[in-house]
């Protein structure tokens, strides 16, 4: 995964048309999760965030969507908010500008008609695979979508609950987009999310949607 490969470079030294962190003065968290909806982790969340009253941005696949509308449905209704991640999970560097774009279209829709929400409402983008370029970037910014990436991935597919659990409380901090995977090998995502929720509430850290974190960069905007 290239989010593993470059996970020690600053990119959003690089690639500031796109968000990688939140305000580093503000104790906030963006808890970001990929890959769903899924049957088996997308109600077990849900019902976890609503005993702790975390607000997350569920980055769902289109194809999936479509399959399971009755779960993009319960993650609006709950109040959180929903980004596209592709329809098919297939690389955006695979795709011209006109094909990527009809394939966001395509997810706003399935997203729209299962939440009963304005598709346009569904403008956060995080690219498959964490894959990217320059051109990408320029093609999501200018169709009005907003590039979302990450700060903290933490490998939990690859390693024990404790590695993740632990990979994730040192490696928080103001203003981290964190990501999570819904379905993949290992432990559950549910599990591990109840794993670090209590510690990162009792480090006083507040969880914000991606919109919000998007609206706080923005205003900073000249």
């Amino acid at each position: 995964m290239i989010a593993a490969m470059l996970a020690h470079i600053p990119l959003h030294r690089y690639f500031p048309d796109a968000l990688w962190q939140g305000d580093l003065t503000r104790r906030e968290i963006a808890l970001t999760f990929d890959d769903g909806p899924n049957e088996r982790e997308t109600p077990a969340l849900l019902a976890l965030l609503d005993v702790y009253g975390v607000k997350a941005t569920f980055f769902q696949i289109g194809r999936r969507a479509a399959s399971a509308p009755q779960l993009v449905r319960q993650v609006a209704h709950a109040g959180h908010q929903i980004g596209l991640h592709g329809y098919a999970h297939h690389s955006f560097l695979l795709k011209g500008e006109a094909a990527l774009l009809q394939e966001l279209a395509q997810t706003q829709r399935v997203l729209a008609d299962a939440s009963g929400r304005d598709p346009g409402l569904f403008n956060a983008v995080r690219p498959p695979f964490g894959h990217f370029s320059p051109a990408v970037l320029e093609t999501l910014n200018a169709a009005g979508y907003l590039p979302t990436m990450w700060t903290l991935v933490p490998f939990h597919w690859l390693q024990s609950a404790a590695a993740t659990v632990r990979q994730v409380i040192d490696g928080v901090g103001n203003g981290t987009i964190l990501v999570m995977h819904e379905g993949l090998a290992g432990p559950a995502v549910t599990d591990l999310t109840l794993a670090v929720l209590p510690h990162l509430i009792a480090e006083g850290y507040r969880f914000v949607t991606i919109h919000e974190m998007w609206a706080k960069v923005q205003q900073k905007d000249p």
